[in-house]
């Protein structure tokens, strides 16, 4: 009975931790290929590295490419998906079944594969030939393209500064205001504290008549009928309370 093969299988996923561009460099390196062709391996779907391998070896490149960044699976060379046979295209895409192997694409994948991409747009030719390039210095707008600035004007009449502390209104301008003329016969100075007014001169002032025959003096501590907070009694609870024996 022959010993069992294996094939390594490669589905573009990479081990947590590691960058896709660094991954695909060791690939390379190990692989001594080009990026083109390590690019092609990471479409998502199952691509075999390496083929009909002994149980041993099979272990030994998972380790190395386990390593490099690149997360692969052993299987059975009879049971590989590289070796199943291909299936129909359908004519209307249907849901997958609930128990489908769904596997996560590496960060920067193309989830499409090449004949569903579309089509990359044609480049667009910009017409530069009316273009030209100026001395750095200078003003970059011509002459003609320069808006003229309207200033507004301003009349402002033949003004002088004043020395400090000068009469700003001549004589001409300045009006004359005529004397009160105040009669100091009948004036003396009173003495402190004395009332100026006489009795004649006094307003008459009525006391304010407040009846007290119905107000009180309560003693101290009384009850002035203000509003009283509502509180409950606290009634606790001493069911699971006992008398211990003093003696104890």
């Amino acid at each position: 009975m022959s010993a069992p093969e294996f094939d390594i299988i490669f589905r573009g996923d990479i081990v947590f931790g590691h960058q896709l561009a660094d991954v695909k460099l060791k690939l390379q390196q190990l692989f001594k290929a080009d990026a083109a062709k390590v690019d092609s391996l990471f479409t998502g779907r199952p691509v075999p590295l390496k083929r009909n391998l002994d149980e041993a070896t099979a272990n030994k490149y998972r380790d190395a490419l386990l390593k490099a960044g690149a997360m692969v699976e052993i299987c059975s060379t009879d049971n590989s998906p590289a070796n199943a046979a291909p299936k129909p295209a359908p004519v209307r895409r249907e849901p997958e079944p609930a128990h489908a192997r769904w596997t996560l694409a590496p960060l920067g994948a193309d989830l499409l594969p090449a004949r569903e991409r579309p089509a990359q747009p044609a480049p667009v030719q910009v017409d530069i030939s009316s273009l030209s390039l100026r001395p750095a210095e200078g003003n970059l707008v011509d002459n003609s393209e320069v808006q003229e600035e309207i200033f507004a004007q301003v009349v402002a009449p033949d003004l002088g500064l004043a020395a400090v502390g000068e009469d700003l209104i001549s004589a001409d301008e300045k009006f004359e205001l005529p004397l009160v003329e105040i009669e100091l016969e009948d004036w003396e100075i009173a003495e402190a504290g004395s009332d100026l007014l006489t009795e004649d001169e006094r307003p008459i002032v009525l006391p304010a008549v407040v009846e007290v025959g119905d107000f009180g003096l309560a003693p101290a501590g009384s009850d002035l009928g203000q509003l009283k907070p509502e509180v409950k009694p606290v009634i606790p609870d001493i069911s699971g309370l006992r008398l211990a024996d003093s003696g104890n």
